[in-house]
Order: structure tokens, then C-alpha cells, then sequence
């Protein structure tokens, strides 16, 4: 294995062999949301309007644009990850990201709804051509006992960029010079990012180069096959799929959790999408110090049985909280919300509940990476992302079975949850 090692005994935040990679990666994520965001808040409080849109069915349509790439694109990026220095590769995707932004940019300001949901499908395959990086080169770049410290910054990073980029595409867009503010500075983290991978140093490909399937729709199906007959790395796989699974349905639920379920302002959703997203980084960076430098699988079920409690915990928080509402009153703000005692159960809860997926997620990514074939682990990062894109889907299916069914957000919470005891269990059948 082909491993970079440059001053060793430095922090990986200031080491090169780590540095570019977690700003590409961060700067990225931060671009995808701002993007995407900003796009959605535009749809639903202005062009829906305006046009005579469904702004539920166009927000669902978006969503699915963007992560239909996953399923499709990644299985192909995964055989051309292991067949190139992925440096390279991750340089030239970059540069992409910046002709994407730039046309974005015409698109925001023009509002043309077709232009703007061609730029996000595109963002959406931009991204899953980079997810066979961003993980399958970690290997390459660090020491085995550092694997761990090195997800747990890579996700944490994730999680917060993530939640940076929601916050400043939903607050500026709307704005007299949002739409301008925006542009620019996608266009300008995007070219941030560019540099940040010249930085990179190279990551060559281990063993001989696959041959590529350019049949996405076939490609999908062997990288699947073919990830199956590695035991210990598609465990891995199924279990990261779970958490995604879970983790779509709560994040596509909580802007009507915290305005139907709550009574609160968009304050509140950005509450707890906060507590969601820091509470995540918080359990990623925890995970090194908590399970040590080789974690594995069975770890994985504490992580998983926090999910379950949590999840079951927050349905009599809820309605403990409901009991005090005033429902015929104005909604309540971010401000009146943390200050009132009957929701800090609720805040608790999703602490826990994001806390414990950073847990249960970090764990498992090492696992796949140290599995994985050293010559097809694009292959198999590849693999990860696209049955993570279909366990979303599953996920947005039940959520919209359950929701026909006359369910409450608080009641799929805990169902959904719930099978965190079941996930834990299976993990702690898995051997070491």
C-alpha cells in the first residue's frame, strides 16, 4: 500500500498529508448546501409563488435530483478512482466545481427553474465523483492507528460545513443582495477548494487499473456484486447504509417536526438541525478516544443503541412539551424555545441522538476502508455511497408511507429510532 507519510509526529490538521483534503472536502460540503439551500428556500418562498408551483412536490423533486447521482454516478467514479492518482482526479473534479458555480451563479440570478435543476443534478453527480476520494484515500495518506482520528475530523468536518452552508444559503438568499452574495461566494469557495487540492500530495493507484463500466445502470449492480464477496467490508457497508437510512428520514422531517410538532419558527428547525449537526461532530471526534485506534464493527452497537434510546426517548419529550403550547398563539422562537424548560428534554434527546450517530458511523467508515481491497477501495467507498443512496430512498418512501398512514413526525422519530436496537444488535454479532 502506497502511504504518505510527511512529518510524522505532526497534528493531521497541519500535516499535508491530511490538511488539503480535509478543507477540499469541508469547503465542498459547505458549497453543496449553500447551493442546494439556498436553491430550495428560493423555490419555496418566491418562485413557487411566482410560478404556481407545488413548493412540497418541487422540494421533493430537488432532493431526489441531487441524490440520484449517488446511486448512478459513483459505482463508474469508483472504478476510475482505482485506476488514477487520485490527487489528480480529486484536482480536476475541483476544477469542475468551479465551471459548475459559475454557471450556478447565471442560474440563481436569472431563475430560470430548469437551468437551476440541471445544476443540481450535475452538483449532485460533481460530488459523487469526489465520494470514492474522500474516503478511499485516507489509506493511502495515513498510518493505520491514525484512521480513526482522521474519519472522526473528515465527518465532524462534514457535519458542521454541512450545517454552515444550510444556515447561509437559507438566510441570505432572500436578502435584497442575496442572490448576488451567494453567487460570488460560491464561485469563490469553489476556487479556494481548487487550490486546497494542489496541495494534495499524489495518491497513485494500487494494482492494475479496472476496466471501467460506462453502463451507470450496470455498474451500479456489478459494484454491488462485487462488494458482497468481501465479508467484512460490506458489513460495513450495511451498517453505514442504516444510519443514512435512519438519518434521511429525521433530517427530511424536522422543518414540519419543529413548525407542526413544536409550534416554533424556522429559529427552532435551525436549533435543532445545530444540536443534530455539532452533536455529530462531537461523537466523530470522540469515537479515536472512546474505542481506540482500530475500531470495529461490535463498537459500532453503543453508537446504535444511543440512536434507539433517544429516538423512543423523544416522543413523551415531545408531548410533554406540546401539553404547554399555545397553540392558538404566535409561533415560538429560537429564543423562547431554548429558554423554556420543557423542551431542554427535547434538546437532550437530540444530543444524545446526534452525539450517538457520530459514534456509530465513524467506527464503521474504518472498518470498510481497512477491509477493502487496497486496489478497489474506490470501489468499495463507491459501493458504500450508492446503497446509502438507496437506503434514502427507502427511507423517503416509508417517511411518505408513514405520513399517508396519518402519522406524526414524533411518532416515525420513534419508530424509525427504534431499530437502532435491532442495528445494535446485529453489530454486536459481527466479529472483531
Amino acid at each position: 500500500m502506497t502511504q504518505v507519510i510527511d512529518a510524522q509526529d505532526a497534528p493531521l490538521l497541519t500535516a499535508r498529508r491530511f490538511a488539503p483534503l480535509f478543507w477540499v472536502q469541508a469547503l465542498g460540503a459547505f458549497n453543496d448546501q449553500v447551493f442546494k439551500t439556498g436553491f430550495l428556500v428560493l423555490l419555496t418562498y418566491r418562485l413557487a409563488a411566482e410560478m404556481g408551483l407545488n413548493a412540497s412536490l418541487h422540494n421533493t423533486i430537488a432532493g431526489a435530483l441531487f441524490i440520484l447521482p449517488f446511486a448512478l454516478v459513483a459505482p463508474t467514479a469508483g472504478m476510475v478512482a482505482d485506476g488514477v492518482d487520485k490527487a489528480r482526479m480529486m484536482q480536476v473534479i475541483k476544477a469542475l466545481e468551479i465551471g459548475l458555480m459559475i454557471v450556478g451563479a447565471i442560474a440563481f440570478h436569472v431563475q430560470n427553474l430548469t437551468l437551476l435543476y440541471t445544476l443540481l443534478f450535475f452538483m449532485g453527480a460533481q460530488s459523487a465523483l469526489f465520494a470514492p476520494i474522500k474516503y478511499g484515500i485516507l489509506p493511502q495518506y495515513l498510518k493505520p492507528e491514525e484512521l480513526a482520528r482522521g474519519n472522526g475530523l473528515i465527518q465532524a468536518a462534514t457535519f458542521l460545513a454541512i450545517l454552515l452552508g444550510q444556515i447561509v444559503g437559507a438566510k441570505l438568499v432572500l436578502t435584497s443582495a442575496g442572490v448576488t452574495a451567494i453567487s460570488v461566494g460560491v464561485i469563490g469557495v469553489a476556487f479556494t477548494g481548487f487550490v486546497a487540492s494542489l496541495f494534495a500530495p499524489p495518491a497513485p493507484p494500487v494494482g492494475i487499473p479496472p476496466k471501467i463500466d460506462w453502463v451507470l445502470p450496470r455498474a451500479m449492480w456489478g459494484i454491488i456484486r462485487d462488494g458482497r464477496k468481501v465479508r467484512g467490508a460490506f458489513r460495513a457497508i450495511l451498517g453505514i447504509a442504516w444510519f443514512w437510512f435512519t438519518g434521511a428520514a429525521f433530517l427530511a422531517l424536522l422543518p414540519p417536526y419543529a413548525l407542526e410538532g413544536l409550534y416554533g419558527t424556522d429559529g427552532v428547525f435551525v436549533l435543532l438541525l445545530s444540536m443534530f449537526s455539532v452533536g455529530v461532530a462531537i461523537g466523530a471526534l470522540l469515537c479515536a478516544r472512546l474505542f481506540g485506534e482500530r475500531p470495529a464493527v461490535p463498537m459500532a452497537a453503543w453508537g446504535a443503541a444511543g440512536i434507539a434510546v433517544a429516538s423512543v426517548a423523544l416522543w413523551p419529550a415531545t408531548e410533554y412539551w406540546r401539553a404547554g403550547v399555545d397553540f392558538s398563539g404566535p409561533l415560538i422562537g429560537f429564543a423562547d424555545f431554548a429558554g423554556n424548560p420543557r423542551a431542554w428534554p427535547i434538546l437532550g434527546c437530540f444530543g444524545v441522538l446526534a452525539a450517538s450517530s457520530g459514534l456509530y458511523v465513524t467506527p464503521l467508515n474504518v472498518v470498510l476502508q481497512i477491509e477493502a481491497p487496497p486496489e478497489a477501495r474506490g470501489r468499495f467507498v463507491a459501493c458504500s455511497n450508492t446503497v446509502d443512496a438507496l437506503a434514502m430512498a427507502s427511507s423517503a418512501l416509508l417517511a411518505a408511507v408513514l405520513v399517508g398512514a396519518g402519522m406524526r413526525q414524533w411518532d416515525i422519530y420513534t419508530v424509525v429510532g427504534s431499530t437502532g436496537f435491532i442495528a445494535a444488535f446485529w453489530a454486536m454479532q459481527q466479529k472483531r
